[in-house]
């Protein structure tokens, strides 16, 4: 096997039992076309491995169709796929289909799901990652139920040696002697000295099995990233390090493109999060970065670097960072050119109205406003109603413009750090994953490379010159809060050729 080949596969079976794409945030949401129908689609995953994967599809209509769910692991051959697993209409509704799916690995997966009526066949590949992020506890009535029948079956175990030895040799009807009572005593010491040493051997694998569990249970963000920031010139250049611990010195990180970068970072300022900024780093080395920050204030940072491994992975690794001060301009020419889709923004977030189902509007400072439209209190596990319209100084809606293929980018923290998911108008998934499964489709099947990629230039919310944004400038994402709190959400697009930041602030009951 090829050293590259063999990094990959050393990648593939280490990361992702620490892997996930957003921190706090493991469901995952789509919304868009599969194949000719439109439809919203939420998978929630399991917190365990093996473990079910919760599927709905809600089509925009009415019409009867066939829904059907297929997990496809990334190493795995497509013929190699189980049989698809039918969804099932749900009870009292008329478009909303449910399903479930057994993940039985840690990794990167793919869930195609199709859709067959009237129009034809069609499908969507949205890529997940199956990981653990608790550890289910035992239930104390069936630890003392195990107990119970392991004692019951050592007894019997050890009676049933004792007995055999003692008068398994002897013609029937005969009575065992002190002889064969003391040689069955002596076989049943003995067993019972074997069966301690196999449950002890067995609680030691237990417990290595259990730690193990334990350290790699995904909590927070992976893989380790280290940054400093070192002044050149006029410039503050952030350098970043990705998974110095977790990868050999040598070895070089195989990374896809998502929106055309290999990195999306984002910088929050703490402890106010005050000031934000969604910047692109580029590869100076195997596992080293680089970036020209922006004209951020100094102070401390949380970072939250989104990426896409080959074979489909993708993650979220986390690192605080402390900026210095802007250094004095000098002549000297730029040592690094800031990537033109880098941007940040600062100052507080849109103050939330006092009249019941009214918008909240974010002023910026070149007269543009950006509604939150209303929406009812937000809960966990519900549809989060970010919708969002952006209108000009006059009152028009907005012309919308594409940044980096979207009409909108979208982050989400909470105010503890302990999640943060980067969104988009067709949802919450690496989108290179989903180009990698489209193409693992199309190679291993001859077939074309999916509904969803032939008609992706199509999905709402995706952006580019030939695709204008809606004219109602309106901006829909996909999501629901996965734990109670008070999150800051940042709302990224583009008019007049600037990208432009809105900031809202929402609490989330349980």
């Amino acid at each position: 096997m090829k050293p590259r080949a063999l990094a990959l596969a050393a990648l593939f079976f280490l990361v992702p039992w620490a892997a996930f794409a957003h921190v706090g945030s493991p469901d995952v949401f789509y919304e868009g076309p599969a194949g000719p129908y439109p439809v919203d689609i939420t998978i929630h995953m399991p917190p365990v491995v093996p473990g079910q994967a919760q599927i709905l599809a809600r089509m925009k209509n009415s019409d009867p169709v066939k829904v059907s769910f297929l997990p496809i692991y990334s190493t795995t051959a497509v013929k190699n796929a189980p049989p698809a697993d039918p969804g099932q209409l749900v009870g009292g509704e008329t478009n909303l289909y449910s399903g479930q799916l057994w993940l039985m690995t840690f990794g990167a997966y793919d869930i195609e799901v199709r859709i067959d009526g009237k129009a034809g066949p069609g499908s969507i590949q949205i890529p997940v990652n199956s990981v653990a992020t608790s550890q289910l506890p035992l239930p104390p009535y069936l630890e003392k139920l195990l107990l119970f029948l392991g004692a019951l079956l050592g007894i019997g175990g050890l009676g049933v040696v004792e007995a055999s030895i003692r008068e398994a040799t002897l013609p029937p009807g005969a009575v065992p002697t002190a002889r064969d009572r003391r040689r069955g005593l002596v076989a049943c010491g003995i067993a019972a000295v074997i069966i301690l040493f196999l449950l002890a051997g067995g609680n030691w694998w237990w417990d290595a099995e259990a730690m193990n569990f334990r350290r790699h249970l995904l909590n927070g963000g992976w893989p380790d990233m280290a940054a400093n920031v070192q002044v050149r010139g006029s410039q503050r250049i952030l350098h970043l390090t990705i998974g110095g611990k977790a990868f050999a010195p040598d070895y070089s990180l195989p990374l896809l493109l998502d929106h055309g970068k290999l990195l999306h970072f984002f910088l929050v300022r703490e402890p106010g999060r005050d000031v934000f900024a969604h910047i692109h780093p580029v590869r100076t080395g195997g596992k080293t970065f680089d970036v020209a920050l922006p004209s951020l204030p100094e102070g401390r940072y949380e970072g939250f670097c989104d990426m896409t491994f080959a074979q489909g992975l993708s993650t979220t690794g986390t690192m605080a960072v402390q900026l210095p001060a802007m250094p004095a301009p000098q002549s000297t020419a730029a040592a690094m050119v800031p990537d033109p889709d880098d941007s940040w923004a600062a100052g507080p977030a849109a103050t939330a109205p006092t009249a019941p189902n009214a918008d909240t509007v974010y002023q910026l400072p070149d007269g543009q406003r950006v509604a939150w439209k209303a929406h009812a209190a937000l809960r966990v596990k519900q549809d989060a109603a970010l919708r969002f319209q952006v209108r000009d100084a006059a009152g028009h809606p907005a012309a919308l413009e594409p940044y980096m293929g979207m009409i909108s980018h979208v982050a989400v923290l909470r105010d503890d750090g302990a999640v943060f998911a980067h969104l988009h108008p067709t949802g919450n998934y690496s989108m290179a994953a989903q180009m990698y499964f489209m193409q693992k489709m199309s190679s291993e099947t001859g077939a074309t490379k999916g509904d969803g990629m032939a008609g992706m230039a199509g999905m709402p919310g995706m952006m580019d010159m030939n695709h204008p944004g809606p004219p109602d400038a309106l901006i829909s994402i996909p999501y629901e809060f996965p734990s109670a709190g008070s999150y800051r959400i940042w709302v990224q697009f583009k008019t007049g050729g600037k990208i432009w930041t809105a900031v809202f602030d929402a609490d989330v009951a349980a």
